[in-house]
């Protein structure tokens, strides 16, 4: 969790807020999300690839995406589950 929230400082805090509260409609909420709290595939393809506004971050490891989707998906009141770095892997192929 604590590696997941240094990810989520540095690369999404700006535009959906220390808070997971995000700016709508440009920057949608984290916190009680629908992608958030759906299917883990659906957060590990947004941060691959992005979407709208939101840039990619391929740039990141597989550990870190699957840190940082851990941390969006257990914080907040978010109740979905863990991401690993093999599910990051395997949507990157």
């Amino acid at each position: 969790a604590a590696d997941g929230e240094k990810v989520y400082k540095a690369n999404c805090a700006a535009c959906h807020q220390p808070t997971g509260a995000g700016a709508p409609p440009t920057f949608p909420a984290l916190a009680g999300g629908k992608i958030v709290n759906g299917p883990k595939d659906a957060v590990i393809g947004q941060v691959l690839h992005g979407k709208n506004m939101m840039p990619p971050f391929p740039q990141l490891s597989d550990a870190e995406i699957a840190a940082v989707a851990t941390y969006i998906r257990s914080s907040w009141g978010n109740k979905a589950d863990a991401v690993s770095a093999a599910d990051v892997a395997a949507q990157r192929k």
